[in-house]
């Protein structure tokens, strides 16, 4: 992957079709047999966290048909999530139960509220706590406490992965990706979904600024950095902007 970065297919890499076929070889790799399946995302943040800021990005491929968005999910679950239009606000726009909707970046443009139908979503995986991209709404129930959960496929992962998942407290619309002149919407306590990597593992956690040194930039781009809290298991590391996703925000 390495050679990739510096070869003249920079640009490729960072294509869905090209991410999924690559991670599709490692998942078959022996290396790594008993470990959870990677998905392209994950790559293609690897990808871009490496990738000088100038590198053009190519427009995102038609959604394949194992990856359809929530407009084509059963009008069954589409109907139980949106029972009211009150309800239906509440969950859609619902960024997580420590989000703190109230301390919004004061220069950051206000995002229009999209139509329920036109919305992406990430849930989190009850397994590591990450949040990972929602290809399918499978199914939906209520719990004894009157609590409503989905069973979601994550995008780039089989049957085998479908998770149960609570609707209020680990499903929300995607987090949105930054460009080099948008860093100043990202300040001290701002909830951020972050990009971590470990040795044997990189996924998106939630996580809080705790503070930022901005720096000048250059023809790489933003040079700032992020200093971060993870929430899931309070680690605390300095990131740049490559490695971070603002979640949306509302009139």
């Amino acid at each position: 992957m390495e050679k990739l970065v510096s070869s003249d297919r920079k640009e490729q890499v960072l294509v869905d079709s090209f991410c999924q076929k690559l991670v599709e070889e490692f998942n078959r790799s022996p290396a790594r047999v008993g470990s959870r399946a990677l998905q392209a995302t994950q790559v293609r943040g690897w990808f871009l966290d490496k990738l000088p800021a100038s590198t053009p990005k190519p427009a995102s491929l038609p959604t394949t048909s194992e990856e359809k968005p929530l407009a084509s999910e059963p009008d069954a679950l589409v109907s139980e999530i949106k029972t009211s239009a009150s309800e239906e606000k509440a969950l859609a726009l619902d960024t997580s139960i420590s989000n703190n909707e109230d301390a919004l970046s004061p220069d950051l443009p206000k995002d229009k509220v999209p139509e329920f139908e036109d919305l992406q979503f990430e849930a989190k995986s009850s397994k590591d706590s990450a949040w990972y991209d929602v290809a399918l709404f499978l199914a939906h129930r209520k719990t004894s406490l009157g609590e409503v959960e989905v069973r979601v496929r994550f995008i780039g992962y089989g049957a085998e992965e479908d998770e149960w998942v609570n609707v209020r407290k680990a499903v929300r619309q995607q987090s949105i990706p930054l460009e080099s002149s948008e860093c100043r919407s990202i300040v001290k306590g701002d909830l951020v979904l972050c990009f971590k990597e470990s040795n044997d593992e990189a996924l998106h956690f939630d996580a809080h600024v705790v503070d930022v040194q901005r720096k000048q930039h250059d023809i790489r781009g933003c040079r700032c950095l992020f200093h971060v809290e993870y929430d899931h298991d309070q680690s605390q590391e300095m990131v740049n902007l490559k490695r971070i996703s603002r979640r949306p925000r509302y009139l």
